[in-house]
C-alpha cells in the first residue's frame, strides 16, 4: 500500500491549543507556524498543478441545483476558476473548488493535526466540513477581483453583502467584554514562502470582527479601533485561521513568485446540519472506502454500520 503523503500530525497540549483558540477570539484570526512538512508542501503544491492544468476539468459547469441557488455560478466551472492575466488578457487557471472530489491528499487536509483540533477549540466538538479551495496566484494577475479588496467572507451571498451580526450606525462596534460567536472559519495552509508584502499575503484589521459592518472596500488601509491590516508574512508550511467576519483581503501578488495558498473551512454541527445545500460535495462512496471514522464524520458521511 502507498504510503499516505498528508500525515496523521498530533494535536498541541491542551493549553497551547486554548491559548490559540483565545487570540483567534480576540483577534479575528491566529497564525501558527511550522505546521506541515516540505514534503507535504510540495506534494500539495504538485497535486494543485496537475488539477489546474487539466483542461478537462476547466470544462465541467456546476450542476443545474447548485446553479439555481447561486445564479452567480452560471458561467462558472465547478472545479477550476479562472482568472484574467493583466498583460495579455488570457484567462488562466487560478483556482481548484470542491476539491475533495478530485484527490484523497486533498481529503486527508481535514482531519490533519492540529488543524482539526484547533478548528475544534475554535467551534466545538464534531466540527464539519464546509469548504475547501486552492489558489495559485502567478504574478501579473488581474488585481480587480473581490478578494483584493478588504471584505468579511459571504453573509447573505449573493442577494446582499453584509455581516452575520450587523450593527445600526449609531452603534459603533460590538463590546468587547463578548466573545463574538462563530458558526465556520477558514484555515489557510501556506505552500508557498511568503515573506514580503509584495509576494501577496493575506491582511487582517484586528479585531475587525467586533465592528458589525462590512469595511470599505475602495480603502486599502482600514483601521478599526486605531489598529490598520497586519500581513500574515510566513513560510510554506504555517497555517492561520481565520473568522470570516475579520476584515481581510488577499493582496495582490507584485512580485515575481507564484503564490500558493491551501483552504479548508469547518463549520459547527448544527450549523452544517441546518444549511447543508451547501456542503453537498459528493464524494464517490469508492473513494471513501478506506476512509477514516475522523473524515467520515468531518465529511457528513453516515458510517454503513451506522445505518
Amino acid at each position: 500500500m502507498m504510503k499516505n503523503p498528508i500525515l496523521a500530525g498530533e494535536p498541541f497540549s491542551s493549553e497551547k491549543t486554548k491559548e490559540i483558540a483565545e487570540q483567534f477570539h480576540r483577534d479575528g484570526y491566529v497564525h501558527i507556524p511550522n505546521v506541515l512538512t516540505t514534503n507535504e508542501v510540495t506534494v500539495l503544491r504538485n497535486k494543485t498543478d496537475q488539477v489546474l492544468d487539466d483542461p478537462e476539468l476547466q470544462k465541467i459547469p456546476y450542476p443545474d441545483l447548485d446553479r439555481h441557488f447561486n445564479p452567480k455560478l452560471e458561467d462558472k466551472n465547478r472545479y477550476i476558476e479562472l482568472r484574467e492575466h493583466k498583460s495579455t488578457g488570457k484567462k488562466i487557471p487560478y483556482m481548484i473548488r470542491n476539491s475533495i472530489e478530485l484527490d484523497q491528499t486533498f481529503r486527508d487536509m481535514l482531519v490533519r493535526e492540529p488543524i482539526l483540533s484547533i478548528a475544534e477549540a475554535i467551534l466545538g466538538k464534531d466540527v464539519k466540513f464546509c469548504g475547501q479551495n486552492i489558489m495559485r496566484s502567478i504574478p501579473d494577475l488581474s488585481s480587480t477581483h473581490s478578494h483584493q479588496s478588504f471584505h468579511c467572507d459571504q453573509s447573505g451571498y449573493p442577494e446582499k453583502h453584509t455581516v452575520q451580526f450587523p450593527l445600526p450606525d449609531e452603534i459603533k462596534r460590538h463590546d468587547s467584554r463578548i466573545r463574538m460567536p462563530v458558526f465556520w472559519i477558514t484555515v489557510q495552509v501556506a505552500l508557498t514562502d511568503i515573506d514580503s508584502v509584495n509576494n501577496g499575503p493575506t491582511q487582517y484589521v484586528p479585531a475587525s470582527h467586533y465592528a458589525g459592518r462590512i469595511p470599505d472596500s475602495n480603502d486599502e488601509n482600514p483601521e478599526f479601533d486605531g489598529k490598520g491590516p497586519v500581513s500574515i508574512l510566513c513560510k510554506a508550511g504555517d497555517i492561520y485561521f481565520q473568522d470570516p467576519m475579520c476584515w481581510h483581503r488577499g493582496s495582490p501578488n507584485k512580485s515575481d513568485r507564484t503564490r500558493y495558498i491551501f483552504q479548508s473551512q469547518y463549520a459547527t454541527r448544527w450549523a452544517y446540519a441546518r444549511f447543508n445545500l451547501y456542503n453537498r460535495v459528493p464524494v464517490k462512496d469508492n473513494d471513501l472506502k478506506n476512509a477514516s471514522d475522523r473524515l467520515l464524520s468531518v465529511l457528513g458521511r453516515v458510517k454503513t454500520k451506522d445505518v
